[in-house]
């Protein structure tokens, strides 16, 4: 339980170090801020899936690489709000607009239903498994590469 503990606290520490005054309240921009972001990355997202093909026994590739990269994108955007102080728009345009627009979890599960359905239930599984560990691997390598960028103060 001590880890548990510990974990709570650098929650809470976070919590506190992306919202100093309170939880964010809201205010009419913020919700275009979200549908500006949410629709930028949707398209990002089509666009990319797009360019890069499935493998020939039909490895997502596209929808792999996006939400891997959405992981490495939120480490760093999370280690930089935890340092910065940007200009209010940034976190609801970009982590939850643009990433929750440019990220599927409901793509990642269609195409491990479309994989087991055509019986590669190996590769379904593979597939999953590699998402999560991979994604928590880019998440934590964009949390430590964001720590060493330097920024400046945008002000809040």
């Amino acid at each position: 339980m001590e880890n548990a503990d510990h974990l709570g606290r650098r929650e809470r520490a976070e919590a506190a170090a992306l919202h100093p005054h309170g939880p964010p309240k809201w205010q009419p921009g913020v919700f275009l801020d979200i549908a500006v972001g949410g629709a930028v990355g949707a398209l990002a997202r089509y666009l990319l899936t797009e360019a890069i093909p499935a493998s020939p026994v039909g490895f997502p590739w596209g929808t792999f690489t996006v939400n891997m990269l959405g992981c490495l994108l939120m480490g760093l955007l999370t280690a930089y709000l935890l340092t910065a102080r940007p200009r209010p728009f940034v976190r609801p345009f970009a982590v939850t607009g643009y990433l929750g627009g440019f990220t599927t979890f409901s793509h990642l599960i269609d195409g491990i239903y479309q994989l087991g359905g055509a019986g590669r239930w190996g590769l379904g599984v593979g597939y999953a498994l590699a998402s999560v560990v991979i994604g928590w691997i880019a998440v934590a390598v964009g949390l430590m590469a964001g720590r060493r960028i330097p920024h400046r103060d945008g002000g809040a």
